[in-house]
Order: C-alpha cells, then structure tokens, then sequence
C-alpha cells in the first residue's frame, strides 16, 4: 500500500486520514534524525573534527591526560582551579528523603559543634578580609596583616624548580631559571599595602596583579585579576597544584611568573 504525505484531493474517510497522519508523523521524525545527531555531536565538541567548549578529558584538563580524567569533574574538579572546587555530583541531585528521616538534624548538635568565636572573627566587619575600602585595599593589611587575614587554608604553596612537571623543559626553552620568590611577593604585597594600594608589577613581567582581588578556590585554585600593563582588568584563574593559569600550562615565561605570583598570595606562607 503506498500513501502520500500531500494534502487530499478527495475526501477519504475518518480512520484512512488519521491512519495517514500518523504515517506521515513517524516517517517524518524519523527522517529528521540523521540531520539531528551530527548537530548534538557538535553541541558536545564532538563530530565533524569540531572542537568548541570543555572536554572532560585530554591533558587540558587536569594536566596530566589521565584517561579517567572526564570522571573527575563529577568530583567537584574544576579544569582552572583544581579539586573541591564545587560539590560533587551526588546522581541527579535528588534528596535521600529516608536519609533525612534516619538522621534527624539535632539543634544540640549544632550547638556544641558550633564556634561562635570564630565565627565572630570571621563576620566581624573590623577584621574581615572581605571588607574594603572604596580603593579595595583593608586597613588589616598594614604592616604584613594580609597574610593571617585570608579567610582560607593557607601556607602550603612554596615553588621550586619540581613544583610542577612541565618547568624543566619550558625553562630551557624561555632561558630562564627560576621564578620570583616568595620573600619577593611579600615584600611588594606588604610594600603596596602600607601605601594604601592593592596592586603590585609581577616580577619578571609587565603584568599588573591586584592582590586585593586573589581569592582561593577549592583546595588548590585561586580567582584573580590583573591587567597587562595598561587597559582595563582583566579575570583569571590558577590551579597552583598542576601548575595551570587559566586551565594551561603558561606559555611565556612572563605568564609563569604571573601563576607563581598569584599563587604566592593565594597560598604562601607570607611574611
């Protein structure tokens, strides 16, 4: 039997047109599918030789090119700021109501685990990092204060020529041998700081830091911004564990010394 997706010319009766209308529907989606799967695959950064958008995988990500990599952003990773950057993905998010029954919110629980002092400290509007004047600077700053003023783990970050894997060779290539010290970054945070300023020349560079800004993000990421010499500030993002400024490894030795400096503010031990 052969039936046609035109208009009648005839009238048919009732079952015959519904029956041809449904024909015509299915046959119609189906043959839309070939033109839709290739435009899904691009979406994805797939199909085609397309690239566009983040792969969960490749040494972009995390650096290494692990081949479980794609996994880890489920994890709370983050391919610019490194792990625990957010929540890991709990399956579609949904709520464990039997959980919740089970184990009941006890408000004398809360209580005793909570540290008010510490929480004072931390809100307090006097002793908060986050409160700035119209300049962005903190008068706790002064005389070396923004180092025990991060509200964040701190303190670990310290680099040598084998904090990440990728510096011997681009080393050799940029001709240089080190990078700024954290005594250095220090001295120009603590200096810009006692004249009322938050932003610092990076060493080794024309890039222009605004420290004020470092943030840290997950267990190893900082948020900053900076500009490069002149011209409006711009928005980046270090991962100080892999070594990555904005998700890359630096392309210039100039662009090292900006990912150390920010990590040295981010996470060093300061003076």
């Amino acid at each position: 039997m052969t039936f046609s997706c035109l208009p009648p010319v005839r009238r048919v009766r009732s079952d015959q047109a519904w029956g041809r209308r449904l024909f015509c529907g299915v046959a119609l989606a189906l043959g839309a599918l070939p033109a839709l799967v290739p435009a899904a695959a691009l979406a994805r950064g797939g199909g085609g030789g397309g690239g566009g958008g983040f792969h969960f995988g490749g040494s972009g990500y995390d650096g290494h090119g692990s081949a479980d990599s794609w996994n880890r952003g489920y994890q709370g990773y983050h391919p610019a700021y490194g792990p625990n950057a957010r929540p890991a993905w709990q399956g579609g998010g949904s709520v464990n109501r039997d959980a919740l029954n089970r184990n009941p919110v006890e408000s004398n629980t809360l209580n005793r685990n909570f540290d008010n002092d510490s929480f004072q400290k931390t809100v307090n509007v006097n002793n908060n990092f986050y409160t700035r004047d119209g300049n962005g600077w903190n008068r706790n700053w002064s005389n070396g204060g923004y180092w025990n003023n991060r509200p964040w783990a701190t303190g670990w970050y310290g680099w040598s020529p084998g904090t990440w894997g990728w510096w011997g060779g681009s080393a050799a290539a940029w001709g240089v041998a080190g990078l700024a010290t954290g005594v250095a970054i220090s001295s120009l945070v603590n200096d810009a700081a006692n004249n009322q300023k938050t932003v610092i020349v990076v060493p080794g560079s024309t890039f222009q830091l605004d420290y004020g800004s470092v943030e840290g993000v997950g267990s190893y990421g900082a948020s900053f911004s900076y500009n490069l010499g002149q011209g409006g500030m711009l928005n980046g993002a270090v991962n100080c564990q892999a070594g990555l400024l904005n998700g890359q490894v630096p392309g210039t030795a100039a662009q090292a010394q900006l990912l150390n400096a920010v990590c040295q503010v981010a996470y060093g031990a300061g003076s």
